[in-house]
């Protein structure tokens, strides 16, 4: 299951689609059942499958997806895991294409600033982080499909 969740961020979100006739977009649900909702490898399901639905231009679920997300790794592995500031990333850029760029700069901003105390100001991360930051807060960031 957890390679089959890998495919969800290595192919491209029209390939998740289609990749085993539609199945890995079911996967998430695949992992509740089997592993539970709190499992590693099932909360890495969603999150990925979070990604493809952001991808694929399905915002308001991606962003359900990934609060969700969010929130359990954030009570397993603290507000500062890696992990969780990944998923954090992509609420705020699921906040953002759904209009709400205030949230999302807030949200990013809370990112940025936890990767610099954690990680270095010159981790690729943080880095990235901060990239896109400044592309939300100038307007040069737009979703898939905008």
């Amino acid at each position: 299951m957890r390679s089959r969740s890998s495919l969800l961020v290595l192919l491209s979100a029209a390939e998740s689609v289609v990749e085993e006739d539609g199945a890995l977009l079911s996967l998430p649900s695949d992992c509740d059942r089997f592993l539970g909702p709190d499992h590693t490898v099932t909360l890495g399901a969603h999150h990925n499958h979070a990604w493809t639905l952001y991808q694929l231009g399905r915002f308001d679920e991606a962003d359900q997806e990934i609060r969700r997300v969010a929130d359990a790794y954030r009570r397993r592995f603290g507000p500062d895991y890696p992990i969780a500031l990944s998923a954090q990333q992509l609420l705020a850029r699921t906040r953002a294409a759904r209009g709400d760029l205030d949230t999302a700069i807030e949200i990013l901003t809370d990112v940025v600033a936890r990767r610099e105390r954690g990680l270095g100001a010159g981790h690729p991360f943080t880095v990235a982080g901060r990239r896109l930051l400044g592309d939300l807060a100038s307007g040069r960031s737009r979703p898939p499909g905008a």
